[in-house]
């Protein structure tokens, strides 16, 4: 069966967001949220590593220390070992996720006039020519790296993944239009992320 790579609708704007561990993305997904209820519009998040984590789910069941249903903290080390491996298994495991989840949203966002806006709320580079051709703005969240790893450290991951791990590789190479920096403060990061939202959600 062919998917659609991109929905005919014009209100729905997509965002595609790259950084390192710990820059961010998750906090940027939920302020999307929140401004979107100030602003009559939808926000859906499509994790792409959904994979990953039903699988780091599978090893510590298997290994007799499940993770509770609605936990959702990161063993860095293990998801950089999945990543790379699991595309060496399927090179397209992610994609195909992708695919699978904006076909769901599209057919979900079809025939309203509301405003939406897909976020992709934890790109690497190596998946940045797929989600291009799907329609996809590239956002990069630049930090201070000892900023990065001290706020994975507050977050209580199991382990740290590398920031220099081939799964992280690349990110230099994204040259987005709209950079958003998140080295200050929560405020400034708020409002930051509003100001763009308000410009790929016209």
């Amino acid at each position: 069966m062919t998917r659609r790579s991109q929905p005919t609708s014009q209100n729905i704007g997509r965002i595609a967001l790259f950084g390192l561990p710990g820059s961010g993305k998750s906090t940027f997904s939920s302020i999307a949220k929140s401004w979107a209820a100030k602003n009559d519009a939808t926000v859906h998040v499509i994790t792409l590593a959904e994979p990953l984590y039903r699988a780091q789910a599978a090893v510590y069941e298997s290994a007799g220390r499940p993770l509770h249903t609605a936990e959702r903290r990161q063993d860095g080390a293990l998801l950089n070992f999945l990543g790379s491996h699991m595309r060496k298994i399927n090179p397209r495991v992610l994609e195909e996720h992708f695919l699978s989840e904006t076909e769901r949203i599209y057919s979900a966002c079809a025939g309203g006039a509301r405003r939406h806006v897909i976020i992709c709320s934890d790109a690497r580079p190596t998946d940045l020519p797929y989600l291009q051709r799907s329609g996809f703005h590239p956002v990069v969240i630049t930090v201070d790296e000892d900023v990065a790893r001290k706020r994975k450290e507050e977050r209580g991951d199991l382990t740290l993944g590398d920031s220099q791990h081939s799964t992280e590789s690349g990110l230099e190479q994204i040259h987005p239009n709209t950079p958003v920096d998140n080295s200050g403060t929560l405020e400034e990061f708020f409002t930051a992320t509003s100001a763009l939202l308000d410009s790929v959600a016209r």
